[in-house]
């Protein structure tokens, strides 16, 4: 049977978990929307979404914080010597906390890999923009540079007349 403080700091544990796993959810839903803003290109709602980004960061941040210190605080009551995994941490947990604990470990792969495939169609998507932009600016630098065929006066240019034919001819 575990002591008191000690089953309080799993209990802790899986109260910090549970909000780190919904920061994490809510960064997932930010960055589903940021694919939708993405596609319609209006620099408000990217704008918009990169502030909420941010601070979904800070919170999953500050979650994994408060996970951080919530371990270190089992580690020492536990005596055990860090570094000490998840699996063997939770080992020392009822079986019921245990189990939660572990179940924990899937639902944060499945979320981050979410959050992983979601950050990647974005980024070919701004990949994708960044193509057309650098092929518009291409497409419009080729037109200003190339050889006009006027003058600055609005004649066309006769350009060199002195050539082989009119030489020759001439």
């Amino acid at each position: 049977m575990m002591d008191k403080p000690l089953a309080s700091l799993y209990k802790r544990l899986v109260h910090v978990l549970d909000d780190e796993l919904q920061s994490h959810a809510r960064l997932l839903e930010i960055i589903l929307e940021e694919t939708q803003v993405l596609r319609k290109s209006l620099l408000p709602g990217i704008l918009d979404i990169g502030a909420r980004k941010s601070e979904a960061f800070r919170q999953s941040e500050a979650a994994a914080y408060r996970r951080a210190e919530t371990v270190g605080r089992i580690i020492a009551d536990l005596g055990l010597e860090a570094p000490v995994s998840f699996i063997q941490m939770a080992a020392y947990a009822d079986v019921a906390t245990r189990q939660v604990l572990t179940g924990y470990r899937e639902k944060f792969a499945d979320i981050v890999r979410r959050i992983e495939d979601a950050n990647d169609i974005n980024r070919q998507i701004i990949a994708l923009t960044l193509a057309h932009v650098s092929n518009n600016l291409n497409f419009i630098n080729n037109i200003s540079s190339s050889i006009p065929n006027y003058d600055q006066h609005g004649q066309i240019k006769a350009g060199n007349l002195q050539g082989r034919l009119i030489s020759q001819s001439g």
